[in-house]
């Protein structure tokens, strides 16, 4: 999934540097960007896809209440230039100048020419005003070209943390059009976190030329009123057995003007029949919850809905219905995800280590068997036969079903080999949620025992996510053997996923291979050792409940010249330290008391206690050695597993220092 233009974020420096996203395998080798939509396209869900969530069962619909229909908010202009100022040098690098010879309206432009197409310059500023949390961001530039052949002039909006780690981004299509022609980038939700933005104008990899760019106008529009999610149950809506018996939504409220209390959100729950069950008004403000025991409710179909309400007591705009099924014993599926979020597969707990593949082979299989993998993924969708050979060699699939074929689903559900269907390769939500949805939908009503899978580089958006897919991961690819390497941008990307999807599974994608594998300038060397185990242990520190690794086939192929057995190895290391650890990563006890003197930034951490075991886990996500106290521990010493070594507790804390990157696994002795 190495895509040209994604994971690495396009610095706008203006310095030379590599961009590089792998796009894993032969599924997606998209072109350079997303093809661009008009600023006043659909924004995160069309409005088709919005009315129903159809998680176990469609059932019955209820009739929605009339409702009023705000007019659509008219998008505030928060950035534009014309480049008529030679004076702003946030424009200018190496690459750009101002040029009065060429201009689509005024009496310049901005003038972009590389000669050698072997750099990767991008040039641009921050833009204030961009950075509220589902605030919707559009675009428009003027570009024309000269001398670029088999690739084109783009540009795009690209947000970041405070410590400038990349979130996520908008991009164009290119143009090598030599009249004046308008690229656009379509609403774009602000990822949460989010602490600036950049606007970024580029020429694509491997190609020389000259791009004039010309009256870029940046807008921002409000996010839509309603939000609601589920974060229990926290799969298809279905109340399971055995799990947890609450109905806990989440609704945000985002009034326009931030006047909240001008507004009200009505939660109703109601049966198959459109019976209501329970209604409950929540006060007008941004963040509120319902929560409701499904204890006494009969099996069956029910119906979540939810409406904001004007002072008048008229709905306003869309509302959000959400399905759920209270399930039978007789119901519940072999596999599924439970309340927190961990996947329960024929009754016992499963921690997926999966790794990218390609076609099934018995040399492969044995590879990702020897590096302690229990599952993959297979980019070349298996045949029966290898379907068969996978099961033999003890290994589960993630099979890969990225179009609408029920005859696979069909094929494959009930094989003993499959873990999951995995169903979305950076496929962006923002422009094709039918797609996506559609993709869902094919699992979803055939086959009940697998969960869909889906990955991206950015992080979705809380509760869209719930109409597309069941399990989630983020791809964030921080390595490139640089001195601008960002490692924490593992920890920054799984802790927003688990904001924005709460009781979710989590199943994130750790770099293992060399992104020069991809092409000269995308990376110089593969991760090392200390780094896969910290960008590990930040993901489970954060609550992945999964990971996949990319990739084994670049492992055995890697550009630098490392042999694929030390890069098999080190991979081994890592993955059999955290295998031998699922049972504690999984349990679901907690040390709230422990507390840390250590800076948020700069370490991530988690508690865990299991059959009377206490564990702390703590990952280094800086590039120097970091001292850290832990006090309140209730312990006399501290066993370091890794290292065999014992830490005194005087007075109920200790103390130790992590190396760069490094990973600190405790046990906590009474």
């Amino acid at each position: 999934m190495m895509n040209d233009a994604h994971q690495q974020p396009l610095q706008a420096s203006g310095a030379t540097a590599p961009e590089g996203m792998p796009s894993r395998g032969g599924t997606s080798r998209r072109s350079v960007l997303h093809a661009g939509l008009t600023i006043g396209a659909a924004g995160l869900l069309a409005p088709a896809l919005a009315p129903t969530r159809a998680f176990a069962s469609e059932g019955a619909q209820p009739a929605a209440a009339p409702f009023l229909t705000p007019p659509e908010p008219t998008p505030e202009l928060i950035y534009q230039t014309s480049f008529e100022d030679s004076s702003d040098s946030s424009w200018l690098t190496q690459a750009t100048s101002f040029d009065t010879a060429q201009q689509y309206s005024g009496l310049a432009s901005l003038k972009y020419t590389r000669t050698d197409a072997t750099s990767y310059v991008f040039t641009g500023p921050h833009i204030a005003g961009a950075t509220s949390r589902y605030d919707e961001i559009s675009a428009s530039v003027w570009v024309k070209t000269a001398g670029i052949t088999d690739g084109g002039a783009s540009f795009c909006v690209e947000w970041y943390t405070a410590d400038d780690c990349y979130l996520s981004g908008n991009y164009t299509n290119s143009t090598s059009s030599t009249e004046w022609t308008q690229l656009t980038l379509a609403p774009f939700a602000v990822p949460i976190d989010a602490a600036y933005m950049k606007v970024i104008f580029f020429l694509g990899r491997d190609h020389a030329g000259t791009a004039w760019y010309d009256d870029l106008a940046v807008f921002r529009s409000a996010p839509r009123l309603l939000r609601a999610k589920l974060a229990t149950p926290s799969y298809r809506g279905l109340l399971i057995p055995g799990e947890s018996e609450d109905i806990d939504l989440r609704v945000q409220l985002f009034a326009p003007d931030d006047t909240p209390h001008d507004y009200r959100v009505r939660v109703e729950l109601l049966d198959a029949n459109g019976g209501q069950v329970n209604v409950r008004t929540l006060a007008g403000q941004q963040d509120l919850r319902y929560t409701y025991s499904s204890s006494n409710l009969a099996y069956g179909d029910y119906t979540l809905r939810v409406s904001a309400l004007a002072s008048a007591g008229s709905v306003v705009g869309r509302q959000e219905t959400l399905s759920l099924k209270k399930l039978r014993s007789s119901e519940v599926p072999a596999s599924y995800i439970d309340s927190h979020g961990r996947l329960r597969r024929n009754g016992e707990l499963f921690f997926p280590l999966t790794a990218y593949n390609y076609s099934p082979t018995t040399q492969n299989l044995d590879d990702l068997a020897y590096a302690s993998f229990n599952s993959l993924i297979s980019y070349g969708a298996p045949t029966q036969a290898q379907m068969d050979l996978t099961q033999a060699k003890g290994l589960s699939v993630a099979y890969i079903h990225q179009n609408t074929d029920v005859s696979t689903v069909q094929q494959f559900k009930n094989h003993p080999a499959l873990l999951a269907w995995y169903i979305n390769d950076e496929g962006d939500l923002s422009t094709r949620p039918a797609e996506l949805r559609a993709r869902y939908e094919s699992v979803l009503n055939n086959d009940p025992d697998h969960p869909a899978y889906s990955v991206d580089y950015r992080v979705w958006p809380g509760g869209d996510e719930e109409y597309v897919t069941d399990a989630y991961g983020t791809d964030g690819y921080p390595i490139f053997g640089l001195p601008t390497d960002r490692p924490q941008r593992v920890s920054r990307l799984v802790g927003a996923t688990v904001e924005e999807m709460p009781n979710r599974m989590i199943w994130p994608v750790i770099q293992i291979s060399n992104q020069g594998n991809y092409g000269p300038g995308r990376g110089v060397r593969p991760p090392t050792q200390v780094e896969v185990r910290s960008m590990c242990w930040q993901a489970i520190a954060k609550g992945a409940t999964g990971l996949s690794f990319y990739s084994y086939f670049d492992l055995v192929t890697d550009s630098s010249g490392v042999s694929p057995q030390t890069l098999l190895d080190q991979t081994k290391a890592v993955v059999s330290e955290i295998r031998s650890l699922v049972p504690i990563i999984l349990a679901t006890g907690r040390l709230p008391n422990i507390k840390t003197t250590a800076s948020d930034d700069l370490l991530t951490w988690t508690t865990r206690e299991a059959d009377g075991r206490r564990f702390i886990f703590a990952a280094n996500t800086a590039k120097e050695s970091q001292q850290l106290s832990f006090g309140n521990i209730h312990a006399r010493s501290v066993v370091a597993l890794a290292e065999n070594r014992t830490i005194a507790a005087p007075n109920n804390a200790f103390q130790d220092t992590l190396p760069p990157l490094g990973v600190g696994l405790y046990e906590l002795q009474a």
